[in-house]
């Protein structure tokens, strides 16, 4: 069920909760073209009896397209939001471009997250020495008009009606794509905290073809982290999702139990 919490007495963020409440609570950090609407990805951690609860980023689906100044202040806002569910503990799950967010918030609340299981997540492109292996473009003074016209080329030039209406791509192009605009912007910036200050233990699944050289050198960067590397498979599937979930997310809850 989606929800709208108001912060800073004038921005909307949208989030969604699934599962068990009483479960022990996940927070889902999304990718690049996504939507809190897409549970169904995550269908194991909800069988397993958590709480899910997907937030949107400022742009994305009905979250207002406020301006950040940096990674760090996504901590504050969602800080916002664990006080309003009265959340004591939890875990993240960052995707993709959803990594530095999830980083933010493990930063901003050291003593409330407990892990942070990243897949396939953007390395840590403030440090200049993971930008040297960076095989992309970047352009730190690109204007969020700038920004918004790419992410619309890259990712949504070809997009067929019918693909139109699907979610993941419908929230994504919401306030004509501000919130990959963003993404893109923020994520080559000083993003207001070094990894060495998240103090969370972090479980890392990335794949070897995947640009793998600038994820290795963010590990490193991680007080507590541990990296799983994929021989085989692409950036982002559901499949390898699940699988990602089952093993790495449940392995670890089923080892704590035990």
């Amino acid at each position: 069920m989606k929800h709208l919490m108001r912060y800073q007495n004038q921005y909307l963020l949208s989030y969604a909760e699934y599962g068990d409440k009483t479960g022990y609570p996940v927070l889902v950090q999304h990718g690049m073209v996504a939507s809190i609407t897409d549970y169904h990805l995550f269908d194991r951690l909800i069988e397993a009896g958590n709480h899910l609860i997907c937030i949107a980023r400022p742009g994305y689906g009905e979250s207002s397209p406020y301006r950040m100044s940096n990674m760090a202040e996504w901590g504050d806002i969602v800080s916002a939001l664990i006080d309003e569910l009265k959340i004591s503990k939890f875990d993240i799950l960052g995707m993709s471009s959803g990594a530095p967010y999830g980083y933010a918030i493990g930063y901003k609340l050291p003593k409330k997250v407990r892990n942070i299981f990243i897949f396939s997540g953007i390395p840590a492109l403030y440090d200049q020495r993971v930008l040297a292996h960076w095989p992309y473009p970047v352009n730190k003074q690109a204007s969020f008009s700038e920004l918004k016209k790419l992410a619309k080329e890259l990712f949504f030039s070809g997009v067929s009606q019918e693909d139109l209406l699907r979610d993941d791509i419908s929230d994504s192009m919401m306030n004509e794509c501000f919130g990959i605009a963003q993404d893109l912007k923020l994520r080559c910036m000083d993003w207001g905290f070094n990894l060495s200050e998240v103090q969370a233990r972090v479980y890392m699944q990335h794949s070897r073809s995947d640009n793998l050289k600038p994820v290795e050198i963010t590990t490193q960067l991680l007080p507590d982290c541990q990296l799983d590397i994929r021989e085989s498979g692409e950036h982002f599937s559901e499949q390898l999702l699940d699988a990602f979930i089952n093993k790495t997310m449940l392995g670890h809850y089923e080892s704590d139990r035990g």
